[in-house]
């Protein structure tokens, strides 16, 4: 007896099944996406990025074809899938060059590489970014400087300046980051190309101050007082109360800075 019913609830849900699926198969492309909206409005992202791929499948050449592709984008960044919305980022603008919805998903295109290396737990700690791999945020910084360029008056214009002058100092910090270690290794012909670097690309980034103080102690190290002297008179001329330089000596002082070996410690190579 039990195992009549059991039969009987098992046909059931495959019958329930079934019917489900016919109806979903009956259904047109314009209830088809319709419901697939409907999941993104309750933010069920998930069952939304399902419905939506399916929808395309089903429909590739339907008039919601393109309103799919734009809503994978921001289904996608929702679920933290940021590889993925790049993906369908680069699929829209690639099949949809003359959209009025360009410099929406350039913006998403770059919060999404903007965030792609960031994990959750990295976000909490506020880990210092400058000193990891900045290629994806090289990448955001394009993305945003194209929408930039292209929709000055775009809505999502302002923060995406925002951003891009948040990414540029990290570029600097990381061409800083680079300075100090090669300096602190007595590298310091690395340490100048780094430190130049800053100064002529990252203008108005809080890194050039120190730029120009490693510069100036970089070349004083290698002998070339004449450079030695510039870079502290640049420093000096825009960064008059600089607690690198030091009136009393009239030079460049850096905390950090390796102490000049003895001519006892360079015989010894630095074991006494």
């Amino acid at each position: 007896m039990r195992s009549s019913w059991l039969v009987v609830l098992i046909l059931s849900v495959f019958m329930v099944g079934c019917a489900s699926q016919h109806d979903r198969n009956e259904m047109t492309e314009s209830v088809f996406y319709q419901k697939a909206h409907q999941q993104l409005v309750k933010k069920r992202f998930n069952t939304a990025i399902d419905d939506l791929k399916e929808l395309k499948a089903r429909f590739p050449y339907s008039e919601y074809a393109e309103q799919a592709q734009l809503d994978l984008v921001y289904a996608y960044y929702q679920t933290a899938d940021f590889a993925e919305a790049i993906a369908a980022a680069k699929y829209y603008l690639d099949h949809y060059p003359s959209s009025e919805q360009i410099d929406y998903v350039l913006y998403f295109q770059g919060l999404s590489n903007f965030r792609l290396t960031e994990s959750a737990f990295e976000r909490i700690i506020k880990r210092n970014i400058a000193a990891r791999d900045l290629t994806n945020k090289r990448d955001a910084f394009n993305d945003f400087a194209e929408l930039v360029e292209r929709f000055p008056d775009s809505q999502y214009a302002p923060d995406a300046r925002s951003r891009m002058v948040y990414i540029r100092h990290l570029m600097a910090q990381e061409n800083l980051e680079a300075a100090r270690y090669y300096a602190k290794r007595e590298a310091f012909v690395s340490a100048v190309a780094r430190a130049q670097r800053v100064v002529e690309h990252y203008q108005g980034t809080p890194s050039v101050e120190e730029a120009l103080a490693i510069m100036s102690r970089s070349y004083r190290a290698l002998g070339q007082s004449e450079l030695a002297d510039k870079s502290r008179q640049v420093l000096a001329h825009n960064w008059p109360k600089s607690a690198y330089l030091n009136s009393a000596r009239d030079r460049v002082e850096i905390s950090w800075w390796p102490q000049e070996k003895t001519w006892l410690q360079l015989l010894t190579f630095d074991l006494l």
